[in-house]
């Protein structure tokens, strides 16, 4: 009586099966919502992208209603440098609207009479602005500062001055690389300069023809100064132009390019691609399959990977008075 009394209280303990099933269906179950949950905080960070191009755009429209213009993408004109010599001054929209993005205290470091690549400025063009800066972008976004008109538009990434600054993933539209018809008949590529909104003039809304609704103002440019192409990461690039683009206070209107399918050529006669190519000097994100735009009424709406070049670019013109489809 006395043992089966004592069998009674033993405890039960798992046998090795019964570890190894309750071990898989934890793993099964990880395996579950590991997915959810990256895709939950990949939506959250799209959001807060989303928002800071909203805060962008609602920026340059404070900027237009205080000076009765747009910004323009860059500025560019003659001055003297913080050393006393003669230089060009080059200074982009993102710095001209800090005053209208709660950025006051930033502008105030920021001395314009020098632009962003000068010595003096190396306080302020190496601070982050969060509103500047996509969160689902990965990397380091410290980058080389290179101003072609300082240094010769050299493409040898020797050349570049030992000055940085802080990336932004946020640009406008200067000009348009695109293929145009031909007397031919042929598809050749051509260059408009400043047919986008953040042009080296600036625009007023009067001269958005094709409508604010129907043109694009920001766009994201994502990953500096990482060399990204087609969703993967590149070698350090060997051409120093490829930094033209990316400090939030430099040269912020982009002249865009298209490029071939295969994302290796750039600027052809047969370059119809755009969207999450390349980001060198075209609209690519870090949200699968879409880039994030702001149109000049200051709304929010995405693109997809597979939209028709031909949408785009008159997106991104702003007197062509080219209908625009369903996107």
């Amino acid at each position: 009586m006395g043992f089966a009394k004592q069998n009674q209280h033993r405890r039960s303990a798992f046998t090795l099966v019964e570890l190894l099933v309750v071990i898989a269906i934890i793993g099964v179950l990880v395996g579950l919502l590991l997915p959810a949950v990256q895709a939950a905080r990949e939506a959250a960070r799209r959001l807060q992208c989303s928002n800071n191009m909203r805060q962008i755009g609602l920026a340059c429209h404070n900027y237009h209603s205080a000076l009765r213009t747009l910004p323009p993408g860059r500025l560019v004109y003659d001055g003297t440098g913080s050393t006393g010599n003669p230089t060009k001054v080059v200074t982009g929209f993102l710095a001209m609207i800090l005053p209208y993005i709660e950025g006051s205290n930033l502008h105030d470091t920021y001395n314009q009479h020098y632009g962003f690549d000068d010595i003096a400025n190396q306080p302020a063009v190496n601070r982050q602005v969060p509103s500047f800066s996509c969160p689902s972008a990965p990397g380091e976004r410290t980058m080389p500062i290179y101003a072609g008109w300082k240094v010769g538009w050299t493409t040898d990434v020797n050349m570049l001055p030992d000055i940085t600054g802080m990336a932004t993933d946020y640009q406008g539209v200067r000009g348009m690389h695109y293929l145009q018809d031909s007397p031919t008949g042929d598809k050749v590529h051509v260059f408009d300069s400043d047919c986008g909104i953040l042009n080296e003039k600036g625009s007023r809304f009067a001269d958005i023809l094709d409508g604010t609704s129907n043109t694009i103002l920001l766009f994201e440019m994502s990953g500096k100064p990482g060399h990204w192409k087609m969703g993967r990461q590149q070698p350090p690039p060997t051409n120093a132009q490829f930094y033209s683009y990316g400090p939030w206070a430099g040269n912020n209107g982009v002249g865009v390019y298209n490029w071939s399918d295969d994302g290796l050529v750039k600027g052809c006669d047969t370059c119809e691609q755009y969207i999450n190519v390349d980001n060198e000097a075209s609209p690519y994100s870090f949200h699968p399959g879409l880039v994030t735009i702001v149109l000049a009424d200051g709304s929010t709406r995405t693109l997809t990977d597979s939209v028709s070049s031909e949408i785009y670019i008159n997106l991104s013109r702003k007197n062509d008075r080219n209908v625009i489809g369903e996107y």
